[in-house]
C-alpha cells in the first residue's frame, strides 16, 4: 500500500475509545512506513465538509465508528463524486455493515486486513442525496427508534429497540404513504416499512439471500391480527419470516407521505431526511477492504 492515508473518526463517539483507536492505528501504519494522518469531526455537517475537501488528497481512508460513522464518510464521498477505497474499524453498537461483510472488531485484525489491501466493490443505496449502507426506514419502527437515546443503545445494544418496540403494541401509529416508481404505484397505511442493502439488520440476519438490489419489507394497512408482526420484530428482529407482509426487491422508488405533517426516515441508526424520499440502488459504487 502507497500514498497517502487519513483516518477518520467522530471525536464524540465511544466515550474517547474512538481517539485511543485511531492513535492505535495510526501508530501501526506509520511502522510500516506509510503515510497518514487523522480527521477528526463532532458533527455530521463538519464531517461532510471536512471529509469532501480532504478526499481527493488521500488514496485511501479508514473509518473508524459503527454504520452510521461510516454513513457520513460514504455520504460524503457520493455528494464530491469521489471514488476513495476505504477500510473499517467496526466499534458501533449493532455494526450491520460489518457483519454483512465479516470484518472483525478486533483492531489488529481490522488493519491487517485494510493492509493487504484487497479491494472489493460492494452495493450501497442512496435516499435523497444520502448513503445508505444498511438500512432505511420508516414508520413505527423508525419513531421508536429515533426514541431511543444514545445512552440506551451503548447500555443495552440492540435489546433497547425491542424494548421501545413492545411499548409502542397497540398505539395507532400507522401513516398513509404512497410508493411508486415507473412501473407502479401503491398506496398503503404503512406501520413499518424496512429497506435494506443486504440481509443482516439489527446485527442479525433476517433474510437467507440477498438479490441484486435493496430489499423491501412492509407491514401495511395494519389490523388486530397484525400487531403480532410488530411484536415478533420488536423481540425477533426478523421480518420477512411473516406470512402477512409486503416484501419484493427494487432499483429505484419515490416515498411521499400523503398525510399532513412530516414524516422522518431512519438511515443506518440515525435520523434520515424526511418524506418525500427518492432511493436507489448503486451497484458497485464503493470500495472497500474486505478479508
Amino acid at each position: 500500500m502507497q500514498g497517502r492515508t487519513m483516518i477518520y473518526f467522530n471525536s464524540k463517539s465511544g466515550a474517547g475509545e474512538s481517539q485511543k483507536i485511531a492513535d492505535k492505528v495510526e501508530s501501526i501504519l506509520k511502522s510500516r512506513g506509510l503515510l497518514v494522518y487523522q480527521l477528526k469531526t463532532n458533527t455530521k455537517e463538519e464531517a461532510l465538509k471536512k471529509i469532501a475537501l480532504e478526499a481527493p488528497k488521500v488514496n485511501r481512508i479508514i473509518c473508524i465508528g459503527g454504520d452510521g460513522t461510516i454513513n457520513v464518510l460514504v455520504t460524503a464521498l457520493l455528494q464530491s463524486k469521489e471514488r476513495v477505497p476505504i477500510g473499517i474499524i467496526p466499534t458501533g453498537t449493532v455494526n450491520n455493515f460489518a457483519h454483512k461483510w465479516k470484518l472483525s472488531d478486533n483492531v489488529e485484525e481490522a488493519t491487517e486486513t485494510i493492509l493487504r489491501g484487497k479491494l472489493q466493490a460492494i452495493d450501497i443505496g442512496e435516499c435523497n442525496g444520502q448513503a445508505i449502507i444498511s438500512s432505511l426506514v420508516f414508520g413505527s419502527l423508525a419513531d421508536i427508534s429515533n426514541e431511543v437515546r444514545q445512552t440506551e443503545k451503548q447500555k443495552y445494544g440492540f435489546a433497547a429497540y425491542g424494548f421501545n418496540a413492545i411499548k409502542q403494541i397497540g398505539k395507532n401509529r400507522s401513516h398513509e404513504t404512497l410508493l411508486f416508481n415507473e412501473t407502479f404505484s401503491m398506496r398503503a397505511k404503512v406501520w413499518v416499512c424496512l429497506m435494506t442493502t443486504s440481509n443482516y439488520i439489527g446485527g442479525r440476519k433476517y433474510l437467507g439471500k440477498t438479490e441484486d438490489g435493496l430489499h423491501l419489507t412492509m407491514l401495511n394497512n395494519m389490523k388486530i391480527n397484525k400487531l403480532l408482526n410488530l411484536g415478533y420484530f420488536a423481540l425477533t428482529g426478523n421480518l420477512r419470516k411473516s406470512t402477512t407482509l409486503t416484501t419484493f426487491d427494487i432499483k429505484e422508488i419515490v416515498v411521499r407521505n400523503i398525510e399532513e405533517g412530516m414524516l422522518e426516515t431512519r438511515i443506518d441508526g440515525d435520523k434520515g431526511p424526511q418524506l418525500p424520499a427518492k432511493i436507489k440502488w448503486l451497484p458497485k459504487r464503493l470500495q472497500v477492504y474486505l478479508v
